[in-house]
């Protein structure tokens, strides 16, 4: 009987299944690796949806990332731009071994924290999924730590119905990420930057689809299906918490199923899939 630590049954209140396995699905976890380089043609897993998916690289891109495509017909998109950080070399757990072995010099300097540990009066931000596929999140402050990796924390922008006070709220910590730094934009954001844009009290995932020359204003698709105008001051560059780093996104990002972006600026490459109403819409663009 197992309980996964990233998977769960109700993020509201951090409840993680239990399943049982047969030993043979199951093996122990990989200890934290240095980022690697990789061959075309190389198998590798990357770190995808919560958990590490069988691939193999198929290129390497101008700008350091690498174009993976997976070896699950169920997952889609089947090509995807990952970052070094977001890949490893793919390893197979046989008769008690690692193959291929584990070499010394692959080991990480430090142990990256899994499961992050706050404090009472840290700054953070908390993610909300309620309203869909789409992530936002909420700047907050911990309030205290309340046992079984949970904590109260309250929110900075969102009031409780009396407007009084600001909503505190009682949280898994897989919902909490530290206050991303700030990335400065001082001209404009340009076609295809992934951003983070402010709305109702938080940070919404999206992708710029419309520069509107002269007055600092963006058009931004924000999933599911939703274009709406910021201002320059409302958007920041998108960031990702992936094993206790910030990392700046890869070109390759799904903000959701209806919307798949993989992009690769160096190159001038773009491929674009969406879902529409009654059809399938493909759209691939080459050579700007």
């Amino acid at each position: 009987m197992v309980q996964f630590t990233h998977l769960f049954q109700d993020e509201k209140t951090g409840e993680r299944p239990l399943r049982m396995f047969s030993v043979s699905h199951i093996r122990p976890q990989l200890p934290p690796l240095r980022p690697r380089k990789f061959k075309q043609g190389e198998d590798a897993d990357a770190y995808h949806k919560n958990g590490w998916w069988e691939g193999v690289i198929l290129q390497e891109w101008n700008n350091g990332n690498y174009l993976f495509m997976f070896h699950s017909d169920n997952q889609w998109p089947k090509y995807v731009v990952f970052g070094l950080n977001q890949l490893r070399l793919h390893r197979t757990w046989f008769n008690g071994y690692w193959v291929p072995p584990v070499q010394e010099s692959e080991l990480a300097v430090e142990e990256v924290q899994r499961e992050e540990e706050y404090n009472e009066g840290d700054l953070v931000e908390v993610r909300n999924d309620e309203d869909g596929s789409n992530r936002s999140w909420f700047a907050a402050i911990i309030v205290k730590p309340v046992g079984n990796k949970r904590y109260l924390i309250q929110y900075a922008t969102l009031e409780t119905e009396d407007n009084t006070d600001f909503l505190e709220k009682e949280v898994d910590t897989s919902q909490i990420r530290p206050r991303p730094p700030d990335i400065v934009v001082p001209d404009q954001f340009v076609m295809l930057d992934q951003v983070d844009a402010f709305y109702k009290g938080g940070w919404w995932k999206g992708v710029i689809i419309k520069v509107l020359s002269g007055d600092s204003k963006y058009h931004v698709y924000l999933a599911p299906r939703e274009e709406m105008e910021f201002k320059h001051d409302e958007l920041r560059l998108h960031q990702d918490w992936i094993d206790g780093k910030w990392t700046k996104p890869s070109p390759g990002v799904c903000i959701s199923k209806p919307f798949c972006i993989s992009v690769d600026k160096c190159s001038s490459v773009i491929f674009m899939y969406e879902f529409l109403t009654d059809v399938r819409f493909i759209l691939f663009a080459a050579v700007i």
